[in-house]
């Protein structure tokens, strides 16, 4: 395989599948660290693909992250809307993935099944793709579907009594073009829907209010904060396009990517993401790349982050009936911007080792949500990649 085509393509997972070798195995760490010591999460993946002669791939994968920190839960302290509350959580997920990918002409057919357990949340997911090569192979056109079936499970730390489904299903379509010798352009777009339990166990909203209050000696007007768990629709819609070029430049032995994605749902959200990145080689076996990706998000219809003065009556129901609220920061209108540095190494053609260091940033977009609940973070993760 070139090295033009590694930059070009800048994916060394990929880059090493298209070459001679039967079979790929793959380790990375990662370790993503938020600041003011708030939440840290430690990943470790595993992958191994083998490729038969009949045209059929085999693709297994474990992953394992642990989590560790302070998150907040969206309350605020009694009769202070300025003192933010936080809760301290500790978990581990486990995620194991097998894929067959099978090949017939022009057609590939893959077949995906995973699952995933944590101490509070299960899932298991399949999903169906089909992806065929036109006109010489410079048209690629894919199409696929995934079913989910997830249980958000009850713990003494949640706000549900008895586990609660929830289940999705998506369906996407993607075109991939060959202009030229040096320039790919993709087309992706997307459809899901998803139906149960949709609300987030803890998450909590606050209310400030004055209530009548008994006593032997007679009634008083009391003025304190109450709260609620949140309660969102028990049904979603999803939409998402996305558009990406590729063009390789032999003079600067390098590849510029670019991206447009926009996201919607059904609850007002919708989100743009730009992405830029510069895929550049060096002294033959290191590929250097620069990236940027910003992210802009206009809020849920029904988020706020308190519900004093909204209204809307605090309820004890998360049944996914109205009225609806939740104080998840993540549902606000926001930013985020992320950038980084990715180097590549390649000391002989079977083997590649990578080292990704990068920045996350977000900010609000509307003052009523504190800047205190947003996180800024340090991700850094090291792979490597043997080809046989």
């Amino acid at each position: 395989m070139s090295f033009q085509n590694k930059l070009f393509v800048s994916l060394p997972l990929l880059a090493i599948a298209k070459g001679h070798g039967q079979e790929i195995l793959r380790y990375r760490a990662q370790y993503y660290g938020e600041d003011d010591g708030r939440m840290e999460v430690e990943s470790h993946y595993l992958d191994y693909k083998h490729r038969f002669d009949v045209g059929t791939t085999l693709g297994l994968r474990l992953a394992i992250d642990t989590l560790s920190g302070q998150t907040p839960i969206g309350t605020h302290a009694s009769l202070d809307e300025s003192d933010w509350n936080f809760q301290d959580i500790s978990d581990e997920r486990t995620v194991e993935v097998i894929t067959v990918e099978h090949e017939i002409d022009d057609y590939t057919l893959s077949f995906e099944y995973a699952h995933s357990k944590e101490s509070d949340y299960g899932s298991n997911a399949f999903s169906l793709r089909l992806n065929r090569d036109l006109f010489s192979k410079n048209t690629l056109v894919s199409a696929g579907a995934s079913f989910a079936f997830d249980e958000v499970l009850a713990t003494p730390f949640t706000s549900i009594a008895e586990n609660q489904d929830k289940d999705s299903i998506d369906f996407s379509l993607a075109v991939s073009q060959v202009l030229g010798p040096n320039t790919v352009v993709d087309l992706n777009f997307g459809y899901g829907h998803s139906a149960g339990y949709l609300s987030d166990p803890y998450r909590q909203i606050s209310q400030t209010s004055t209530v009548d209050v008994v006593t032997p000696v007679g009634t008083f007007l009391v003025t304190d904060t109450f709260d609620f768990p949140e309660n969102r629709p028990d049904t979603i819609d999803r939409w998402v396009a996305r558009i990406a070029a590729k063009h390789y430049f032999e003079s600067a032995s390098g590849a510029l990517h670019g991206s447009y994605r926009f996201f919607a749902n059904s609850n007002s959200l919708t989100g743009h993401t730009f992405e830029l990145k510069w895929v550049q080689e060096f002294a033959e076996q290191w590929i250097v790349t620069p990236y940027l990706r910003y992210y802009q998000q206009k809020g849920a219809d029904f988020y706020q982050p308190f519900l004093t003065g909204s209204g809307i009556d605090g309820h004890g129901r998360n049944d996914g009936k109205g009225p609806f609220y939740s104080s998840d920061y993540r549902l606000s209108a926001l930013d985020s911007l992320t950038y980084g540095l990715q180097f590549s190494y390649f000391p002989v053609e079977e083997i590649s080792i990578d080292l990704q260091l990068e920045r996350y940033e977000m900010s609000g977009r509307q003052s009523s949500t504190p800047s205190v609940l947003f996180p800024s973070a340090n991700v850094i993760s090291l792979g490597l990649q043997c080809n046989f």
